[in-house]
């Protein structure tokens, strides 16, 4: 945590405003990947009217930012700071100024091509960037009281469910990439807007019932006049689009896709007393960690498609397991674990925490891995095209930078996968074995541990009144 405040975050920063002198490597054999620079606040400049230029950087460029938020506030939450606070405020003016006043908010779509707003979302990801400003929203209150990015997302969300649904003239489909289906959830969770809820329920609902329905967007685009180029082939499987999220019973697509997608069925499922999406959720997760997870946790067994591929199929030394989802699994087990209080799920984020997320990163703070390789072979790395993604150091950065803010984010709030109290607060769960101090509404919890000399454990329990409460350690 540490690391994360001196070190990631103002490295961070500089990446995002193209001040750092570093080599951006794209995280596999591609020329398409952008890797000149990030130009995320710049982008964000442009949007405001502030700066004069073009779009750089994927279409999802801006969760980048979004995430470095999140991290900052997380960051802020556990140990204040006046200049990360100053910076905070500077992005979230900026963010102001960016939206559009019909509330959408999407630097590239508005910058490049404001015709296609909505149009390509096989492909767009704007409901995705849309999930990372909730979630960037959502943290940035909690830490600081300030409502205003809570201002700005319900403004998207006012945009968004004016374009989406079921009535006629609306686009009755879900974003390529989920992610705001999840944040949508946590923002119930902050605020006890049902609304947000039922539009989570929506989008994971919606999903596959059509799987013609990205074919059919793109066809009516061209016969409007704003169709882009080539007609794309479109992997329904990849996107998780193929049959209603509720029959998708095994793990297949992309890999952080699949897991953010489960996070959502089971936080939903939680909140509605749904017991068909939450077996659903379940059903994903025992077949990802029985069958399809390897010894650190990882997850993503090929480089095509990021995706899972089949049981048992976990090779060492063309994996992929990115470290987004690795964070991705861990915070769907977690989710689960609201549910369903099985010490299994708790297992499972201890191996993910302590090996394929935090690979994912250098003691430096500066030099991460997209890919976190189980075998490699340097030459074949260099020399072999399907090893390409297979690193053999951690590069400063990438043209696809999801992974160094999603691991920022995570880190300082390392503290919602220690302990679990239930609702009438007479029980307390304690997870995670990690130094750490937990105020609770009948009792006090300290752990401390010494692993490695005297290999043992203290736990000390005080009692804040006279109700009676149940601990479990697992």
């Amino acid at each position: 945590m540490e690391i994360v405040k001196e070190k990631m975050l103002p490295f961070q920063w500089d990446i995002l405003n193209d001040k750092a002198t570093v080599k951006i490597e794209s995280e596999r054999d591609d020329v398409n990947i952008p890797t000149e620079k990030s130009h995320v606040i710049a982008n964000f400049l442009i949007a405001a009217g502030k700066k004069e230029g073009n779009h750089y950087g994927w279409l999802f460029q801006d969760s980048d930012l979004y995430k470095w938020i999140e991290a900052a506030a997380n960051t802020y939450r556990v140990k204040p700071d006046e200049h990360l606070l100053t910076l905070m405020e500077t992005c979230v003016e900026l963010i102001e100024e960016a939206q559009d006043a019909d509330g959408y908010l999407s630097t590239f779509y508005q910058i490049e091509k404001p015709q296609l707003k909505f149009r390509r979302l096989m492909e767009s990801h704007e409901l995705y960037c849309a999930g990372h400003l909730i979630e960037a929203a959502v943290a940035y209150a909690e830490a600081t009281g300030d409502l205003r990015l809570i201002a700005v997302s319900d403004r998207f969300i006012a945009c968004i469910k004016k374009a989406f649904g079921p009535n006629e003239g609306q686009i009755n489909g879900a974003d390529g990439h989920q992610e705001i289906e999840l944040a949508l959830v946590r923002l119930y969770e902050f605020t006890g807007n049902k609304n947000y809820l039922d539009l989570s329920y929506y989008f994971l609902n919606v999903r596959g019932q059509d799987p013609d329905f990205y074919h059919k967007q793109l066809l009516e685009n061209e016969k409007n006049g704003i169709h882009e180029g080539h007609m794309p082939h479109i992997d329904l499987v990849y996107l998780q689009a193929h049959k209603p999220v509720i029959e998708q019973l095994e793990p297949r697509g992309h890999a952080v896709r699949m897991v953010y997608m489960a996070q959502a069925m089971a936080g939903t499922a939680y909140y509605l007393n749904d017991s068909a999406l939450l077996n659903a959720a379940k059903k994903i997760w025992e077949s990802i960690v029985s069958k399809r997870m390897y010894i650190t946790g990882g997850i993503g067994s090929t480089v095509r498609g990021e995706a899972f591929t089949y049981d048992y199929d976990l090779p060492t030394d063309t994996m992929y397991c990115e470290t987004c989802a690795a964070i991705g699994l861990l915070n769907f087990t977690s989710v689960l674990q609201k549910s369903d209080k099985n010490s299994a799920y708790a297992d499972i984020m201890e191996r993910v925490l302590y090996n394929s997320m935090i690979s994912g990163m250098s003691l430096d703070g500066e030099h991460f891995f997209y890919v976190n390789p189980l075998e490699v072979d340097p030459e074949a790395s260099l020399k072999n095209p399907d090893k390409s993604h297979v690193k053999a150091t951690r590069p400063s950065w990438f043209g696809c930078a999801c992974c160094p803010p999603n691991l920022a984010r995570t880190i300082p709030a390392i503290q919602r996968y220690i302990y679990d109290e239930s609702e009438d607060k007479k029980r307390i769960w304690i997870n995670q074995w990690i130094d750490s101090t937990g105020a609770f509404e009948n009792a006090i919890l300290q752990q401390q541990h010494d692993f490695r000399n005297k290999k043992e454990s203290t736990f000390t329990i005080t009692n804040t009144n006279d109700l009676e409460t149940e601990i479990f350690i697992r």
